[in-house]
């Protein structure tokens, strides 16, 4: 579950999502980290000013999820299926290369333990009625989503759970470890700026393979 999350957050919509009719658009969310172990103090101090970008147009996406201090994360993919990942943090400057096809690979029977409840539950989040899903992995650690029909995905992706939930989740919270973590989309907008899906590797990159990438947990 812990990997799930963290895949979650960093890429909320990695494949083209619609708004409406609407094949572009662009979602942020605010990030709230919080503890009341002592212990989870230093963490929880590393992950203040967390945010999470998301932008899409067809099959094209960019992600942005800064967590603090420790690292940030770029992913881009392409109307082609391929994803180009730019890590920056402590280990400096990072980039991979793969496809959305070897990212589904990858995810692949990691949603097979976990339990989903949708419920009649709803609110408000950035304008858009959403109901409420608690998933609840194989140790009972839950997390709690509140997703929208209104905005609906072309494909099946990691932001509805690829496809067991009905719909984009705009908040998601979940207690790992002791250590508390919400979202909440405070923007959502129809129009996206096209230079943000420009696949270039900057300068100052070293690449890293992707099965490396995946050994470290991501």
């Amino acid at each position: 579950m812990k990997k799930f999350i963290l895949s979650a957050c960093m890429a909320v919509l990695t494949v083209a999502t619609s708004i409406a009719q609407s094949s572009e658009g662009h979602i942020a969310y605010d990030v709230n980290v919080s503890s009341d172990d002592p212990n989870m103090a230093m963490a929880v101090s590393m992950m203040q000013d967390s945010r999470l970008e998301v932008s899409f147009k067809g099959k094209q996406s960019y992600t942005i999820f800064s967590m603090g201090a420790i690292m940030t994360m770029k992913t881009i993919s392409s109307n082609s299926g391929d994803v180009l990942m730019l890590m920056d943090g402590m280990m400096g400057s990072k980039v991979i290369k793969t496809t959305n096809e070897e990212l589904e690979q990858t995810e692949e029977g990691e949603e097979d333990d976990l339990e989903i409840t949708l419920e009649d539950e709803t609110k408000m989040v950035a304008g858009y009625e959403c109901k409420k899903a608690v998933v609840t992995d194989e140790d009972g650690n839950e997390t709690v989503f509140w997703y929208t029909d209104e905005i609906v995905s072309s494909t099946k992706n990691r932001g509805n759970l690829n496809g067991k939930i009905p719909g984009i989740s705009l908040a998601f919270e979940t207690d790992q470890g002791g250590m508390k973590m919400s979202f909440t989309a405070n923007k959502v907008e129809t129009t996206v700026d096209d230079s943000i899906f420009d696949m270039t590797i900057p300068d100052g990159y070293t690449e890293m393979s992707f099965e490396d990438f995946s050994k470290m947990g991501m």
